[in-house]
């Protein structure tokens, strides 16, 4: 405890130095201050004037009247009352216009902070620059855009500069903030010789790695704290040169950029480093045994790289270490029980590696931990009490394993600690709810997946759902109609997932009351009966998910309502009726899958206002009748439109050429609210398969439309879709001929042309598709020679021609017109070959005795004119006669033997 002070102090000590300088010549002078004193004149009216500026939606700058501007919101005056701090940070105001420069006759400001605000994507003005004074300047968070300026190298008494977006890694792990600043070169920073803060993080420093002053010494020797997180830096910018004698560095942070190389050992000669975070990079290879001088360390995080070997003991003698991650690399062996000397650890996380053997029951001792993450590694053994029970402060566990590991705690076991969050998956912990885990009530989020649990106690769920924000219970055997009689609510739970169990009966009610919901899946399961109207009620919720289960009726109305809804997935049910209306309404949907269900009706004619941001449109296997709708053609972004197996007539629309995801191959990011784990997928039909898509549905592009009654020529336009990996066009009634640019289509993984009446050749560009792995055109009437090409000679099923009886080629062993019949072209070398082996042979015969001859006086000539050789050959000769009569006589000696 007293190691982990220290710590504490030290780190206070680096980091705070220049703040608590800063906030000390602050006070002194705002103490002299007396309120009987009015501010400068023209002081006041240069701020008025940029208040005039802005946007002050919440009155956070009411007070910003009368004549005194020192007793003013956000203003602090020196004992001259002249202006020195404006700190208006987190006051919600927004800025649609250029900054007033006004703020140029605050000469004796040395403290900005316009943090936290909304500055509406205009520029840092150049003006900033000009501050002689400065030594503080925060803009973090506050939707600045464009090139950071260089005049802001020209602040040379700046010790604290912030540009960043916020974020908190322990909690964030997927940073998706957005900053659109960047910076082109890097050399203004050098000039800043007081600086000791540095944030830059998320500010785009790409164009900056490609400036030549980046191979040289960057940043003053005065910095402490360097943080360019998500910077989209790669090694070009950062090496011993440009970080050379950084020796007052306490705080360094690289992560979530683009790094590819070992661990740069320029780090380690930083002795003083206090907190080091290089995670979510691609860092390689094993961790440097010199990493062990860092001894000062309290924060590691080496996460999310692609560190390789045993997790090295020299970690073990980073004595103050407090938070430890080194999640998510490649580390194999097991978890060394020396890293139960580690006292001070705060938090352990050693999840998704590759690490085996037994978890150490000296875990237990360490009794900081408040978070420990073992989770999807390959432990054997079993986990008992003994791994925690001294653990007084634990709040965070997760263990699972992909190998063997049991868990063996006694249900009368007392655990000394109250969880906040538990994950424990691929263990066997049912078929009941432990006493030990029903006696934990602070739970916010609770995990248990695949531990074949099947009862679970009704007043423990009541009260977990109660307060609890997240709740995943999937994979189990949870059966019956357990759910059906819980009356409860909750304003906490945003997450709750019961899928893949064996629930019965109808629609749980008590989920209309948890009114703060805002992801639900119960997909898989043998839930029935409607959907209630209630659903609508839960204004937040953004996925829904009933998938694979047996409700019936109409769709509810009431869904129509939930404008945050991004993915909803009815597929495989009983559903009937039409597509409500209400669903135009749902202006953030990004997934709409109602497959597999028995609704008739003709296809939504949604405008091109409505569902703006629609990718993933899934209504196969119903009775959708009538012509496919050219609104349809106005959803731009659709990556995946799945309408096989209804009854659908007419042609098809040539603007599908308009789907603009297709043609570019579109984002591979998802919507907002796809990220999640538990929701992004669906399932879909793939070379005769229904395939589940998880987190690579983000790369399938496909246009189904088989088994339909669709007429008509397939488009050329459709040939423009050249991001389309798969296209299924089989069970129609096509005519016309297959477009001869079908060949543009490179990324095409899947073709089906089947079971229709095309005519024609098969063109040749066909043969240029390198990615196809499925091919079918046959029940067609094509004729032709089937062209021949590398990938195409890999399909070696005859029947992807089958019932065109006009083809021939090799492809189908059927020569055709002016080949040469009753043999293929392997005859025909071989007959060849016998025609000509005669004449072949006579003339081997005559040139080989002559060869012979010739070559023999050659060599024995050579040996009469040049004396080395001679003697060098019959040495030769003479090693290997000596080498047979010493070998034979041994073998000799060995049978009388």
């Amino acid at each position: 405890m007293e190691m982990q002070k220290h710590t504490s102090l030290l780190f206070l000590a680096y980091v705070s130095g220049v703040l608590a300088a800063l906030e000390f010549a602050r006070s002194s002078v705002v103490a002299s201050y007396s309120p009987n004193m009015s501010c400068i004149w023209s002081e006041k009216q240069a701020l008025l004037r940029f208040k005039r500026g802005l946007f002050d939606e919440f009155n956070y700058l009411s007070s910003w009247v009368g004549d005194d501007c020192c007793s003013w919101r956000g203003i602090h005056c020196s004992t001259t009352s002249h202006v020195i701090e404006l700190d208006l940070r987190n006051c919600a105001l927004r800025g649609d216009q250029i900054i007033n420069s006004s703020l140029l006759d605050l000469k004796y400001l040395n403290y900005l902070d316009l943090s936290f605000n909304n500055f509406n994507e205009i520029e840092i003005p150049d003006f900033f620059g000009s501050f002689k004074e400065l030594t503080y300047l925060n803009l973090s968070s506050s939707n600045f855009q464009g090139l950071v300026p260089h005049h802001l190298g020209n602040l040379s008494t700046l010790r604290y500069l912030d540009l960043s977006n916020n974020y908190d890694h322990d909690y964030d792990y997927d940073y998706a903030y957005y900053n659109s600043l960047r910076i082109d070169s890097m050399r203004w920073v050098s000039g800043l010789s007081f600086l000791e803060h540095l944030d830059l993080s998320t500010v785009d420093l790409s164009e900056a790695s490609t400036d030549p002053f980046s191979t040289k010494k960057i940043f003053p020797n005065s910095i402490s704290v360097l943080k360019l997180a998500g910077c989209q830096l790669d090694n070009s910018i950062f090496s011993s040169v440009s970080c050379k004698n950084l020796t007052s560095l306490v705080s360094l942070d690289l992560a979530y950029n683009h790094f590819n190389h070992s661990f740069p050992l320029w780090v380690v000669n930083n002795s003083g480093l206090v907190q080091l975070n290089i995670g979510s990079n691609n860092f390689r290879g094993p961790i440097p045994k010199s990493l062990e001088s860092l001894t000062a360390l309290s924060k590691l995080d080496i996460s999310d790289n692609n560190f390789q070997g045993y997790i090295p003991q020299s970690l073990v003698k980073l004595s103050k270490l407090a938070h430890l991650y080194i999640d998510s690399n490649q580390f194999i062996g097991s978890l060394s029980e020396s890293y139960c000397h580690l006292s001070n650890l705060e938090i352990l996380s050693v999840s998704e590696n590759q690490l085996s053997g037994n978890i150490p029951k000296c875990i237990g001792e360490l009794s900081n931990l408040s978070e420990l993450r073992l989770h999807d590694n390959y432990w054997d053994g079993f986990v008992s009490e003994h791994h925690l029970m001294n653990l007084t402060r634990l709040k965070w566990l997760t263990i699972s394993s992909k190998s063997n590991l049991v868990l063996n705690i006694s249900s009368e076991w007392e655990p000394p600690f109250q969880l906040e969050r538990i994950a424990m998956m691929s263990l066997k912990v049912g078929p009941c709810i432990p006493l030990w885990l029903q006696r934990q009530r602070e739970f916010t989020g609770l995990e248990l997946r695949n531990t074949s649990i099947s009862i679970i106690p009704t007043d423990w769920l009541v009260s977990l759902v109660s307060h609890a924000y997240f709740v995943d219970l999937s994979d189990n055997d949870i059966n019956g109609e357990q759910l059906l009689f819980i009356s409860t609510h909750s304003n906490h739970l945003h997450t709750l997932s019961l899928s893949n169990n064996y629930l019965s009966g109808g629609f749980p009610l008590f989920i209309c009351n948890l009114t703060s919901l805002m992801i639900l899946v119960l997909s898989n399961n043998n839930l029935s009966g409607e959907l209630p109207k209630c659903l609508g009620n839960l204004s937040e919720l953004s996925e829904l998910d009933v998938m694979d289960n047996n409700f019936s009726g109409d769709i509810p109305v009431s869904l129509g309502s939930l404008g945050n809804l991004t993915y909803l997935n009815l597929h495989n049910n009983k559903f009937q009726g039409k597509l409500p209306l209400s669903f135009h309404s749902l202006a953030n949907l990004v997934v709409l899958d109602a497959g597999k269900n028995h609704l008739s009706d003709i296809l939504p004619q949604w405008t091109r206002e409505q569902l703006p941001f629609l990718k993933y449109l899934i209504l196969r296997s119903n009775s959708f009748h009538g012509k496919i709708p050219t609104q349809l053609c106005h959803r731009s972004s659709i990556q995946v439109l799945n309408l096989a197996e209804n009854q659908i007539t007419g042609s098809i629309p040539p603007c599908f050429g308009n789907f603009s995801s297709m043609i570019t191959g579109g984002s591979t990011e998802l919507n907002k609210g796809l990220e999640n784990d538990i929701g992004e997928m669906i399932r879909y039909n793939v070379k005769g398969s229904d395939l589940q898509y998880t987190s690579n549905l983000k790369f399938l592009f496909s246009i189904n439309l088989s088994n339909n009654n669709i007429s008509g020529e397939i488009p050329e336009e459709l040939m423009e879709l050249h991001g389309l990996t798969n296209l299924n066009l089989t069970g129609n009634r096509l005519t016309g001929r297959i477009p001869d640019k079908i060949g543009e289509l490179r990324k095409l993984d899947s073709l089906d042309l089947s079971r229709n009446e095309l005519n024609g050749p098969i063109p040749q560009s066909l043969s240029e598709l390198n990615s196809l792995s499925s091919l079918n055109v046959s029940f067609n009437d094509l004729s032709g020679r089937i062209p021949t090409g590398r990938q195409l000679q890999t399909f070696n099923d005859l029947s992807i021609y089958a019932g065109n009886d006009q083809l021939c080629g090799q492809a189908i062993l059927k020569p055709c017109a002016g080949d040469t019949e009753s043999r293929n072209p392997q005859n025909d070398s071989e007959v060849e070959t016998d025609l000509c082996s005669d004449d072949e042979r006579l003339w081997f015969y005559a040139g080989a005795g002559p060869g012979i001859l010739v070559g023999f006086l050659i060599f024995c000539g050579s040996l009469h004119f040049f004396e080395s050789w001679r003697y060098s050959f019959f040495h030769y000769v003479e090693h290997v006669f000596d080498k047979i009569a010493v070998t034979s006589a041994l073998w000799r000696r060995k049978f009388k033997n």
